[in-house]
């Protein structure tokens, strides 16, 4: 049994050396003869050479806005509301603020209440629940040495403990533990005149590389099996670690003749977006009272995603700073391809910095002074 855990210890180490090493001798393979190929053709004829790069770079654009031109969202029923505007955008920085709380006060309940963000807007909401989900965080880093034993008089044993010295003095590996914690990642606040479901922004450098990895996946719903197209990996993800409960769970209990807004900010965008589609299909006696407002959204999902997800629920709307970097991410072509959600408005706040430009009070600032405007097609 000694034997056969120190063979299969053995083999998987070789086995991965030789992946690892097979993986990086093709791609600097492949590395040499592109650059071997473009010298060559630059010393043939460099004014060639240069052209088909600049036509390519012309093409990929024209790719870009083509595909923008051909999206046909349904436009919205109602108009924009720019008074339950300021309560959303509002929300979405209480939401901020609930997560860093709770992740620093551990005997911190959820209560919107509580926060300085908090304002009398909200007097008449009661808040039905807050969202729990989970969130990876690096606990501890250990360096791991294969062991160096030689407990046996065995000649094969002794041979599988010389073998494993010798690698144990050459490679090691840095373990890092994760664990997932609970955190907060919205809430739900009702009133008699209308329910309002909040997700919060972006705040983790991980969450920030989910929304950089453009790697996209079908999304069929569980219950009609109908398609609708591709999004983001990473916002789907997020999404689900929604745990506790489930924004639908919290929806059926709602009541349908009442308007739902949907929200949040950056991160909470995304997932914003795909929670309206989640309740209008799975809720279908809230659908018609869907409302969905955004602030500095990312791109979600392809084509068929952004036109199926505007017919579902055409009242939608994305507020966007101008100078702000993160709606133009994931890249229209790329890995996938992405387009936004909601009729924009949109305002000018340059604050000579990435972070200034995308947080939460710049889009509140913005619309508490009423600067956002419709785009004009």
């Amino acid at each position: 049994m000694t034997i056969k855990r120190r063979q299969l210890l053995l083999g998987s180490i070789s086995a991965g050396i030789a992946v690892t090493v097979a993986r990086d001798f093709q791609t600097n393979q492949r590395q040499t003869y592109l650059q071997s190929l473009a010298k060559s053709q630059i010393s043939q004829d460099p004014e060639r050479f240069l052209e088909a790069i600049f036509n390519s770079d012309a093409e990929k654009i024209h790719q870009g806005q083509s595909v923008i031109n051909s999206l046909r969202l349904t436009p919205p029923t109602l108009p924009y509301d720019r008074k339950m505007s300021k309560v959303l955008i509002q929300c979405s920085k209480i939401a901020t603020q609930q997560y860093l709380t709770g992740k620093t006060l551990l005997t911190y309940d959820g209560s919107i209440k509580k926060l300085p963000a908090y304002s009398n807007i909200l007097d008449d909401y009661t808040q039905i629940v807050s969202f729990r989900g989970r969130e990876a965080q690096i606990s501890q880093s250990v360096e791991v040495q294969l062991p160096n034993r030689d407990l046996t008089s065995d000649p094969v044993e002794q041979n599988l403990n010389n073998a494993e010295k010798t690698i144990g003095q050459t490679i090691k590996e840095v373990v890092k533990i994760r664990r997932e914690i609970p955190v907060y990642l919205g809430f739900v606040l009702s009133s008699a005149q209308n329910n309002i479901i909040v997700f919060r922004g972006t705040q983790t450098s991980r969450e920030w590389l989910n929304n950089l990895t453009a790697i996209q996946r079908g999304y069929t719903d569980p219950g009609s099996g109908k398609y609708f197209g591709k999004v983001h990996d990473g916002f789907i993800k997020n999404y689900l670690k929604i745990v506790k409960p489930l924004p639908r769970e919290v929806a059926q209990s709602l009541n349908p003749s009442l308007p739902c807004y949907l929200t949040g900010h950056s991160l909470g965008a995304s997932l914003a977006i795909i929670a309206a589609l989640d309740l209008a299909l799975n809720v279908p006696k809230l659908r018609s009272k869907l409302q969905l407002y955004t602030y500095a959204s990312p791109r979600v999902g392809d084509l068929t995603f952004a036109t199926l997800h505007s017919q579902m629920i055409p009242n939608s709307y994305r507020v966007v700073n101008l100078a702000d970097l993160f709606p133009l991410t994931p890249p229209t072509l790329g890995v996938g391809t992405y387009l936004h959600v909601g009729q924009e408005w949109s305002f000018l706040a340059q604050l000579s910095d990435v972070m200034p430009n995308h947080v939460v009070d710049t889009y509140r600032n913005a619309i508490n002074k009423q600067q956002e405007r419709q785009r004009l097609e």
